[in-house]
Parts: structure tokens; C-alpha cells; sequence
């Protein structure tokens, strides 16, 4: 664990630590703790197969929690860093012995996923494999490969018969739709057992439900074996056939009984498919064809290999910098690989050639610093995440915000995958993208309302009419669907003045007059005549009050209910800073640039500053558009110091499929995205040199920070390609084409470096992005 975030010791530091093999420095367990909800189990990047122990306990929605609850069961499948629900974990694995089966009778083991829950060891963890003791005396470990997982259990020495479970109906959030089936048979290509199976299981942020496939194979012939259901059990012949549908016979599985192979280990394979117990049988025998401890060896150092490659992208000089730096580094950044998962020829849902990603849960979050850091560390697996978002606009008629386990998820604030293809498109990424098409996506929500609970915008006819989206609009159709929250819309004439003109439709909803804290001017919901919305639950008499939905006020009303607000998962303080398109105007709306800065002080010495939500990123980089990169420095390490380290609980709040890993990245790397433009603002480089290869183009980007220490964190004069630099911010073209921004750091806080009036990143009403 890290007390703070002071990079460079002294000498008693080590030299720079490997950087080929950074897999070392991920700490998977990172955020397992409250509320973190991390995924700590094994898989791939963007893999399609998360196995990994879930814990009986209420936290549990990415499966394991480190609050020492007992396992139910090593399941298949998982969602990283989600809020919600507990989502997914299906056919959980649990190997048993006589203390829970006495004398090896399958009759006497506990099946109910509650009651056969058991206590742990610590558990350990690298990319690609997890592992954890059970107090009973096994071992459980598991690697993976894109679709499959095999797992090995190490029982107790002296173990006359290794028992072991198969739950074919159980899953995290107990959502069993009540279809399934399970069929055992023999294998003759592993000379062992094999059950293939299926269930319908409900999506835990989204509507409709999800059909998933299983194919197990063990490496011998059981001894004995049950078949277990709400109805009873049917004892089997190891050797022979059986077929069950599984209905409301829920909960039901299998019990077997091995005899003990050498070191009393049992190796076992698990394929899962999204289409059918033939493909997952496929994927099984392709991707690994042999099944035996030492097999999962090579499997094991496989995965780790492919987690490399991916994370190599990126190189560091990590010269004077504590290893626990690196390691909170490099554990977010494997974080952000972890969703959405690649399913391209597994998807049930439609004929396609074109990739089909999963797990987008959310939008909301992602598209902010996730999708914008592929675009510089993965623009190859960016291309296909935008091309299967184009795919399902195609197949679906909207592009979507949410997606998990292939059912629509529900919206969060507007149609956010707009955004990200924005973003994609500035940055050149074109790698077999249909953009035509993707305009026509974008084109299609900001002019086409659905059923905005899952799908587009709502208050598309009244935001024409007005300007704005007013509160209560009874101009939908129907009328009041969905929450205000989800409410944004652009106007429906298709050119792109009218576009450019609607993008300041933003400042029609700032109340001049709307006080807070000493500062005037916030943005405040509207009614259709004009006049300024009050909620009468938390506005007190005809006082807006913008503070509701900060960390201050309490925001437990700001999320997706029934009751939401007019503001979702931050307050009017923290939304009232972002207009990203048009900063410049934002400023003098403020006051002016001494106003904007003070009022930013406040904003995070007041507390309404949330940081465990997205909307919480951006603002500790606002000080650059009024010339102050100094205290964007001083902030980022602030948010830093106090919301980020490497304990189980070293996350401000849900990892959010890696958004709050991204930010930890970026804010190491000295620069962040603004999203949907090929705008970075600077900040500091925590290493001393960065290195960052673009696989699509191959262009080498690099950042070195000369006379980086401790004190040393403030730039004091910079040169991009040799050239002196002093603009605050840098494009896109960096890292698209390649180059070198060389920075000289100082403990000077007076510099003069990114000051100016010239140096202040783009804005519309100034001109930029030409």
C-alpha cells in the first residue's frame, strides 16, 4: 500500500525496473474492495472468457470481493468495475472434499450456492491466471485463452477421491430465466467427461435476457456421478448418456467424483460460447487442445505473453521512480483493457462480417478517457470497437450507450457513443470503419427518437423548438418517457452551420442569476415557458440549489431511478464546468479568467467535487484554459494523493470497465484527453521518458521530462520536435505521426510556459479547431 504519491525516493531506490515484462507490476486486486467492483479473475485482453472466484457478498458484482466472504464458486464469466447489479458469473466450478461430502458420498454434498460456500486463503493473481486457496484444502488456480478456461485444482495429499462440482444453473445476481438443458456423454479425444449445456439468464443493466453455452471437459472418467436438481438427484454412470432440460428445476448441476491423478490434481477445460454448445466445444478443442496440469502451465505463460504485447505499447523509464508508482501505473492501465470483450464470430444475434464487441457497461463512462487512450495505445482494437458500434446501429437502428450480455443496456445521459466515434474520427483512426455510415449512425440519433430508456435521445422536437430540452417536456411521443436525465438532443436539419450553432444550445440553460457559495451563473433545468425549474425535494423556496448531487449535498437520488433528478451522478457545480466545445465562452460566462480560477478552487476546496464519478475528470484540468497549467499540476497530483493507490481499496469509486484506471494513467503520462477532439491538455509527466508505439501507424511518439524529481514537477519551457513549444496543450498528431515533446521540469512556479493568450487550448468562439 502507498501513502501518497511522491514518485521519487531517494537514492535507496533501485535502478529503473523491467519494463519488458510489466505484467510484474499489475496488482489485479486493486479496487476488489469497497466498491471498486474490479474484476481480479483471469482472461485476456478484450477477452471473451472472465473466470474467476465469486464471493458471497453483497459487493460482489465483478465476483470476488476482498472483504474475506466466503466462495460459492469459481464461475466463467464477469463484467469488470460495473455499478449496478452483480452481473454475469455463470457455470461456477467448486472443488469439494469429505468435509463436505462425508465418506465421498455425492448424496451428502451441499449444492445450494449459499450453503457451500467456503472460507480462503489469500488469493494471488497476474494477468492471465488467478488462484486461491480454499479451506478445505484445495487449491483452486485458472488461465484462459480467447474463449476458454482451464482450470486446475490441487487437492489435499492423501486424497483418496476428488470431488467436485458443476453448476449449470447459478449465476451472481440469481437471474436463471427457467430454459436450459445439460447433456454428459464420453469424450474419446481426452478420454475423459464430457457435459455440454446452456441457460437463459437476465442482463444485470439492461432489458431482455441472454442465452449463454458451456462445453466441459475433464481428462479421465469419473468414478461417480450425480445429477442434482431442486427435484432431486439421479445418480449416473460414469459411462453412459444423459440428457436433461432444465426447467423450473432450478437450482441444478452436476456432482463427480475423480480418482486422484499425480500431485492429486484435477485439470479440467471449460469453452463458452454465446452461440452454441458446438462452438464452445470447438473453441475447447482448438484453442487448447491437451488438458493436464502441464498444459496449463503453457497456457498460464501464454496469457501473460499476450497481456505484454498489448501492454507494450507503452514503454517508461522508470528511472528513480518507486516501484509502488509503477505498479499503480501499470495495474491501471491493464485495467483498461479488461472491457468491452471481443465475441467477432460468436454473436447470435446477426450474420455480420464485421467485428462484435460486448460488455460496453457504459458508454457514459468510457468514452471520456478509455476509448480516447485506445486511440494512442490500441487503435487497431479501437477501429474494430467502432466498426461492431456502426455494426450494431445497422442491425439495431441505434447506435448504443449500454450493452452487456448481448441485450440493450439502459441510457445514461444522452447517446455517448456519439462521442466516441468523434473522437476516433479527429485522430484519423479509419482501419476498415465505414464512416459514411457511422455519420449516419450520429446523424440518426441526433434526429430519430426511440425508446431513450435504452436507446438515443429524447426531447428532440422540443430542444428544435427551444432551444433546450425543458423540464416535464410533454412534447415526446410518448410523453415524459424515461428519466430527465436522459433528456439531450440535437436539432434534425443536416448542415453543419446549424450543427456548429446548436453546440452552444448549452448556454440557453445558464441561469446568469443562480447563486451558489459566492459565484454566480449555473446551469439550471428550465420549463417550456422559459422560466427556471425549482425541485421542490431539495431547491429551497425559489433557490436553486447546485450543490445538490455533489459529495456535500449527497447524490444517492442522482442515479437511474424513478426519482432521478434533473442532474445524473454529479451536481450542477461539476456540469456547470463542462463545455468542452466552447471553454472560451464558458470562461467569460463565469467572469472572466481570475473568476473561472477562483470558482475552480472552491469547486474542489468546497467538496463538490466528485471524483468517483466521470464528469469529476475533466474539471482538475480546467486550469489550463485560463493559462494556469501550474495548478492543473498541483490538482492532478492532489486527486492523486487522495483517491488513488495501490490498496484493495484504491479506487474513488467503481472502475467503471477502466475509466478510473484510465485516469491514473493519463494523469501519469502528463496529459489528458478531451474527448471527441484531438485536444491534450498537459499536466506532468510522472516518468522521465515515455515512449508510446502506434501499432496502426507505426509512429513512435515520445515525451522526455529532463530534471524530473520530487520538487521538480512544473514544466518551465518545452520543445515538440525540436522546436520551442509553449502552448499548454498538444494534438493528436503526436502520436498519429510520430514525434518528440521534450520538457524541462522545475520546481518554478512562476514560469511563464503555457501563459499566454496563444497558448490556451482550442474553443469554438475563438476560432479553433479549424
Amino acid at each position: 500500500m502507498k501513502a501518497s504519491h511522491v514518485a521519487f525516493l531517494a537514492a535507496s531506490i533501485a535502478p529503473a525496473l523491467a519494463a519488458q515484462d510489466p505484467a510484474q507490476f499489475v496488482n489485479a486486486f486493486i479496487g476488489t474492495l469497497n466498491g471498486g467492483h474490479v474484476f481480479s479473475g483471469a482472461t485476456l485482453p478484450w477477452g471473451s472468457i472472465k473466470p474467476g472466484a465469486d464471493s458471497n457478498s453483497s459487493d460482489n458484482q465483478a465476483g470476488y470481493v476482498s472483504d474475506g466472504s466466503s466462495i460459492t464458486g469459481i464461475s466463467q464469466l464477469h463484467d469488470d468495475g460495473t455499478g449496478g447489479g452483480a452481473s454475469l458469473g455463470n457455470f461456477p466450478f467448486l472443488p469439494l472434499t469429505t468435509a463436505q461430502c462425508a465418506n465421498n458420498n455425492l448424496s451428502a454434498c451441499t449444492t445450494d450456492h449459499i450453503g457451500r460456500a467456503l472460507a480462503h486463503g489469500d488469493p494471488s493473481a497476474s494477468p492471465g491466471f488467478f488462484s486461491i486457496p480454499l479451506n478445505n484444502g484445495v487449491t483452486a488456480e485458472v488461465t484462459v485463452t480467447e474463449h476458454v478456461a482451464l482450470h486446475r485444482f490441487t487437492y489435499p495429499n492423501g486424497t483418496d477421491q476428488m470431488l467436485f462440482l458443476l453448476d449449470a444453473t447459478t449465476d451472481l445476481s440469481g437471474s436463471w430465466k427457467g430454459t436450459g438443458a445439460v447433456d454428459l456423454s464420453s469424450n474419446p479425444l481426452t478420454g475423459g467427461t464430457r457435459v455440454t449445456g446452456s441457460g437463459e439468464f437476465g442482463p444485470s443493466f439492461g432489458e431482455g435476457s441472454y442465452t449463454v453455452f458451456f462445453c466441459f471437459d475433464s481428462p479421465t472418467i469419473p468414478v461417480q456421478a450425480q445429477f442434482y436438481s431442486s427435484q432431486g438427484r439421479n445418480t449416473i454412470s460414469p459411462n453412459s448418456t444423459f440428457q436433461q432440460n432444465i426447467g423450473s428445476n432450478n437450482p441444478a448441476g452436476f456432482l463427480f467424483g475423480f480418482a486422484p491423478q499425480q500431485n492429486a490434481t484435477l485439470t479440467v477445460r471449460m469453452g463458452i460460447s454465446w452461440t452454441s454448445t458446438e462452438k464452445a466445444c470447438k473453441y475447447a478443442e482448438d484453442e487448447i487442445p491437451q488438458i493436464s496440469s502441464s498444459s496449463f502451465d503453457t497456457v498460464k505463460a501464454a496469457a501473460r505473453a499476450k497481456w505484454n504485447d498489448v501492454l507494450g505499447t507503452v514503454e517508461i523509464d522508470a528511472t528513480g521512480v518507486s516501484e509502488d508508482e509503477q505498479v499503480l501505473f501499470w495495474s491501471s492501465l491493464y485495467r483498461t483493457y479488461i472491457s468491452p470483450t471481443n465475441i467477432t464470430g460468436d454473436n447470435p444475434l446477426w450474420v455480420s462480417t464485421e467485428p462484435f464487441y460486448d460488455s460496453f457497461y457504459c458508454i457514459w463512462d468510457s468514452f471520456r478517457v478509455v476509448h480516447p487512450l485506445y486511440a494512442i495505445t490500441a487503435p487497431n482494437t479501437q477501429a474494430e470497437v467502432v466498426r461492431a458500434l456502426i455494426d450494431i446501429y445497422r442491425h439495431t437502428g441505434f447506435l448504443p450507450d449500454c450493452r452487456m450480455s448481448l441485450d440493450k443496456g439502459f441510457t445514461q445521459g444522452g447517446s455517448n457513443a456519439d462521442s466516441l466515434l468523434s473522437d476516433s474520427f479527429v485522430k484519423g483512426i479509419t482501419a476498415g470503419i465505414d464512416w459514411q455510415t457511422g455519420f449516419d449512425a450520429m446523424f440518426n440519433d441526433a434526429t430519430a427518437e426511440g425508446d431513450f430508456s435504452v436507446e438515443g435521445r429524447g426531447g428532440i422536437e422540443a430542444r428544435d423548438m427551444l432551444g433546450y430540452v425543458p423540464f416535464n417536456d410533454t412534447l415526446d411521443n410518448p410523453p415524459n418517457e424515461g428519466p430527465n436525465t436522459r433528456r439531450r438532443a440535437w436539432a434534425k436539419r443536416p448542415n453543419a452551420t446549424h450543427f456548429f450553432n446548436v453546440s452552444g444550445d448549452w448556454f440557453n440553460l445558464w441561469n446568469p442569476a443562480a447563486n451558489n457559495s459566492g459565484f454566480s451563473g449555473f446551469i439550471q433545468p428550465r420549463n417550456a415557458n422559459g422560466s427556471w425549474y425549482f425541485d421542490p425535494r431539495w431547491d429551497v423556496g425559489d433557490v436553486f440549489r447546485p450543490d445538490h448531487c455533489s459529495p456535500v449535498f449527497g447524490h444517492t437520488d442522482c442515479f437511474l431511478n424513478p426519482t432521478g433528478g434533473e442532474f445524473y451522478e454529479a451536481s450542477s457545480w461539476e456540469y456547470s464546468f463542462y463545455a468542452p466545445q466552447d471553454m472560451a465562452k464558458l470562461v467569460t460566462a463565469m467572469g472572466g479568467s481570475a473568476t473561472f480560477s477562483s470558482r475552480l478552487d472552491e469547486f474542489f476546496a468546497a467538496g463538490f467535487h466528485d471524483i468517483g464519478d466521470e464528469p469529476g475528470f475533466l474539471p482538475t484540468y480546467l486550469y489550463n484554459y485560463v493559462g494556469q497549467p501550474v495548478k492543473t499540476v498541483d490538482r492532478v497530483e492532489a486527486t492523486l494523493n487522495m483517491f488513488f493507490n495501490t490498496s484493495l481499496n484504491g479506487l474513488p469509486g467503481n472502475d467503471d470497465s477502466g475509466a478510473m484506471g484510465a485516469y491514473a494513467v493519463w494523469s501519469h503520462l502528463g496529459f489528458f484527453p478531451v474527448a471527441g477532439q484531438d485536444t491534450y491538455l498537459l499536466s506532468r509527466p510522472f516518468f522521465p521518458r515515455i515512449t508510446i508505439r502506434n501499432a496502426a501507424t507505426g509512429a513512435v511518439a515520445k515525451i522526455t521530462a529532463s530534471n524530473l524529481s520530487a520538487q521538480n514537477i512544473y514544466i518551465q519551457s518545452a520543445k515538440l520536435n525540436g522546436k520551442n513549444y509553449t502552448k499548454n496543450w498538444i494534438s493528436h498528431e503526436l502520436f498519429s505521426k510520430g514525434g518528440t515533446l521534450e520538457l524541462v521540469m522545475g520546481s518554478n512556479k512562476n514560469s511563464v510556459w503555457g501563459t499566454k493568450q496563444a497558448d490556451l487550448p482550442p474553443s469554438l468562439s475563438t476560432g479553433g479547431f479549424k
